[in-house]
């Protein structure tokens, strides 16, 4: 009974908190689903949960979440699941079988984070202890005077004036400062000074008397200047270089006219003015730009390497002014003398505010335009032969260069790119990408809404190596290959160090001095991480032996037994087989055919979805129809298809239905012969039949050529430059390339290429051609073989139909008859109207009128061409106008 009271207890709860009803709510529904509760559970037939079964699904769990590189999930999964195993009772593989039911894509939900929320929160600690609470407390917060400044150096007299004044200021501002603080505070009595000698303070104030006089006025009514002296002048020019508040410049730099020195003329002072004027100018644009707030590093780090530069440069106005103050020896107080004495460190920092200047006049300028503006900076500076402005330019570009170099550091060594950052010029793909396109598609060099890289011009030469090497990185690490640079390892240096004029002088322009230092320092990286993958697409993923097998298998480079391939689909097609292209007798064909290679089980075939198949009898009459959809698909790893990109795969897929539907044409040609080849020149051979032999004979020529041409002067020496190509490559985009130049042009050389897409078109055309003539011979001998039948019968001298009476059979028909012999050839064959002379006249016409047209085609077009391929065009063309030759 109290198992039945707590079971109807704790369905009762659970009915409240899954249907959200109660007994006093709705009491019929609540009833009727307790009452129906309570039956499944009395009378279920459910075995007790499998322990084995929940622990083996939590425990694969945890090996999904280290495959997918979630090991901090994995060890929490783990730690929990150590824990709960000694307090474990009879009850818990029900409840983890209860969480597993209730689970929803840990892998992606999950979150570690959250976590936390399980922890139960800490205890306040209750509020800090502070002075103002203690001071409350012992009563002593309304006490003054435990604030007031005693002064112990004076007399009575005087500490009581000093003491008046203390608390005055006191009690002007209270403050919450404990009393410590307040011991070390000063007060105003603590700047006042005791001037025994009134004088000497008179005398000071009447040479401050030119700052406030007013200026009078001449008899002309106008005002004439303040006469004041050269070291007022001097003490102002020092307080404005030093952005200090002054008399003669405002904030901005711009001189005050109504002031003149003794013993100058007006037209010598306005210019020394002018010239400190403007060099203010420029300093306030420095000293407006270190106050602004910068968000990206990298601009913060210019920002702070301004500010230093804008210190050293005032140390050295006080360094000036300390000759005028404390005067060691002999000082001529001259504006031009000053001047002479900051125009050095004016020099740089004007070309600095030249910068600053160009950025604001940017609209929207990019985090590296200063770095740009640095390196030009440089550049020029170097030219004009400023060799300051050039060492201080340099080096605070290569300092603030390193700033960008954490992210191509970063990217090069690890692979990996720093989330949020907008400056740098490599960009990852939101969205997954699958591993054969991460090459392609997961890494790319980021472009700005014109297309222009978005990268400083003076990496660009160097962007495309960049992104190459942390890519390689990044496969290699999914290969498991990545073995990451040793920290000690020390990296060359980048900067203007203490061998930078030794090693490099001052001659050589400073592009190229940092196109060598930026080389030495990418190729230290770049290296070891490009040969390694190459290494392991070489020999770990078998990439000579792929590239084998595609040229066996598309590019045909076994002609025996490509031709088992090719001619079983043909013999198929020519019997009307409908099934011809079924994909599973092909793919059967293939793995049979191919079966020499290594992996021929990767090999299948089957036809394009692009468009229909349409009838096998058309099929039979042309190559345009059915052939050119046969796709041969050859499947490869990941890491290969790194090389072997999707462009390049569409290419030999082209090459190989080009000359498949070349082996049609010869197939077609040499299916059918004379019984016996000495019936062929008697006798007994008819102009017509003769006529058609000359007709094969150069149809075969003209396949021949093709065919030798293919093989010996396209094929074979690309795919040996190919190889030395991936061989030399020095990186893998270098091996990509070179595999995409060579499909390429391979494209072109077997004009397949758009420029030849009429002459294409034609040589197609010749093998419809070489299919109608067998069609015509075909209907021909079927002709004469039923005239001979009907004269038989009419002189009752006719006998059974033997086979010897043909003179034409098949290739196979000595073993067996063709099929094609008891189908309906009307339905089949082509020129069923025509006499078999007009038909020879017809092809014959338009074998000459197409090889015509190919061969000044091509002669045109590899004159007019600059393609690489035009020498191989223009050879083609000889070869075929032999057949031109030859007719005339």
């Amino acid at each position: 009974m109290a198992f039945a009271a707590t079971l109807g207890a704790l369905s009762e709860e659970l009915i409240e908190v899954i249907a959200s009803t109660s007994s006093q709510s709705d009491p019929g529904r609540f009833n009727a689903l307790r009452e129906s509760t309570l039956r499944r559970l009395r009378h279920h037939s459910f075995l007790r949960t499998n322990q084995f079964e929940v622990e083996e699904k939590l425990n694969g769990f945890e090996e999904h979440f280290r495959v997918v590189n979630r090991d901090g999930l994995a060890d929490a999964l783990r730690e929990r699941l150590d824990a709960l195993a000694p307090i474990s009772n009879k009850w818990t593989p029900e409840v983890l079988h209860f969480l597993l039911q209730l689970e929803d894509q840990p892998i992606k939900k999950s979150q570690l984070v959250d976590l936390e929320l399980l922890r139960e929160p800490d205890k306040s600690p209750g509020p800090p202890l502070r002075w103002d609470d203690i001071a409350k407390e012992e009563g002593w917060d309304q006490d003054q005077d435990l604030w007031r400044n005693v002064n112990f150096e004076r007399d009575g007299s005087e500490d009581d004036s000093f003491e008046s004044a203390s608390d005055i200021s006191s009690e002007a501002g209270l403050t919450s400062i404990s009393s410590a603080e307040a011991r070390y505070r000063k007060s105003p009595s603590d700047f006042l000074t005791d001037s025994p000698d009134e004088n000497v303070l008179d005398q000071v104030r009447d040479t401050q008397l030119w700052r406030s006089a007013v200026s009078s006025k001449d008899a002309t009514g106008r005002p004439q200047k303040t006469v004041i002296s050269e070291i007022h002048a001097v003490r102002e020019v020092l307080f404005m270089l030093n952005g200090l508040e002054n008399t003669m410049f405002d904030g901005e730099g711009v001189p005050s006219l109504q002031f003149q020195l003794k013993h100058t003329t007006w037209e010598l002072y306005k210019a020394l003015l002018g010239s400190f004027g403007e060099a203010g100018r420029q300093l306030s644009v420095l000293r407006e730009f270190v106050k602004q707030a910068q968000s990206v590093p990298l601009l913060q780090v210019f920002q702070e390497a301004v500010e230093r530069r804008l210190r050293s440069f005032d140390s050295e106005i006080s360094n000036l002014q300390a000759r005028y103050v404390d005067i060691q020896h002999d000082v001529v107080v001259s504006l031009t003398r000053v001047l002479d004495d900051v125009k050095p460190h004016l020099q740089p920092l004007i070309c600095l505010s030249d910068i600053i200047q160009q950025l604001r006049r940017s609209k929207y300028p990019r985090p590296f335009q200063y770095l740009e503006l640095l390196f030009d900076a440089a550049s020029v500076a170097q030219l004009e032969g400023r060799d300051a402005v050039y060492e201080f330019v340099a080096t605070l570009f290569f300092e603030c260069f390193q700033v960008y170099l954490r992210s191509i550091r970063l990217w090069m060594g690890a692979g990996e790119l720093i989330d949020g950052d907008k400056a740098f010029f490599i960009s990852s793909s939101s969205s997954e990408v699958p591993r054969n396109r991460i090459w392609t598609d997961q890494f790319t060099l980021r472009k700005t809404s014109d297309g222009t890289l978005y990268v400083p011009r003076f990496l660009q030469p160097a962007a495309s190596k960049i992104l190459t090497t942390g890519k390689s990185v990044v496969v290699l690490k999914l290969l498991g290959k990545y073995q990451p640079k040793s920290t000690n390892t020390p990296e060359p240096l980048l900067d203007i160090h203490e061998d930078f004029k030794s090693t490099y002088g001052m001659f050589p322009p400073f592009p190229e001095i940092f196109n060598d230092l930026f080389e030495k320092w990418m190729e230290s990286k770049h290296h070891a991480a490009s040969t390694t993958l190459q290494q392991t697409l070489f020999h770990s993923c078998n990439l000579w032996t792929i590239l084998d097998a595609l040229q066996e298998v598309y590019l045909m480079s076994n002609g025996s037994r490509s031709d088992l391939f090719s001619f079983a689909i043909f013999n198929n097609i020519d019997i009307l087989n409908v099934n011809w292209h079924d994909r599973f007798n092909l793919t059967a064909l293939a793995h049979e055919t191919f079966s020499n290679l290594t992996n021929a089980h990767r090999i299948a075939v089957g036809l394009s979805t692009e468009s229909p198949v349409g009838d096998v009898k058309d099929v039979r009459r042309s190559v345009r129809k059915g052939l050119p959809l046969v796709r041969i698909i050859y499947r490869m790893s990941w890491p290969v298809r790194v090389i072997l990109s999707d462009e390049s795969l569409t290419q030999y897929q082209a090459v190989f239905t080009f000359q498949l539907q070349l082996r049609r044409a010869t197939y077609i040609l040499h299916k059918y012969r004379l019984v016996s080849d000495s019936t062929a020149g008697t006798a007994t051979t008819s102009s017509d039949q003769a006529t058609y032999y000359g007709l094969r004979a150069r149809f075969l020529w003209f396949c021949n050529t093709l065919h030798s041409y293919f093989g010996t002067l396209v094929l074979g020496p690309l795919v040996v430059q190919l190889r030395q190509n991936l061989q030399q490559a020095e990186d893998v985009a270098a091996m990509t390339a070179s595999h995409d130049a060579f499909a390429k042009q391979m494209i072109k050389e077997m004009c397949l290429g758009s420029k030849l897409d009429p002459i294409r078109e034609c040589i197609l055309e010749m093998f419809d051609l070489s299919i109608r003539l067998q069609d015509a011979r075909h209907l021909e001998s079927d002709r004469e073989h039923e005239e001979e039948q009907e004269l038989s019968r009419l002189s009752v001298m006719s006998s059974p139909r033997k086979h010897g009476n043909r003179k034409y059979i098949g290739s196979g028909e000595e073993e067996d008859e063709t099929f094609l012999f008891e189908q309906d050839k009307s339905s089949m064959m082509q020129d069923e109207e025509k006499t078999f002379v007009d038909v020879l006249k017809e092809i014959r016409a338009d074998f000459d009128r197409h090889l015509k047209f190919i061969a000044s085609g091509l002669r045109g077009v590899a004159r007019a061409s600059g393609d690489t391929a035009a020498g191989k065009w223009d050879l083609l063309a000889e070869m075929l106008e032999v057949g031109i030759r030859e007719r005339r």
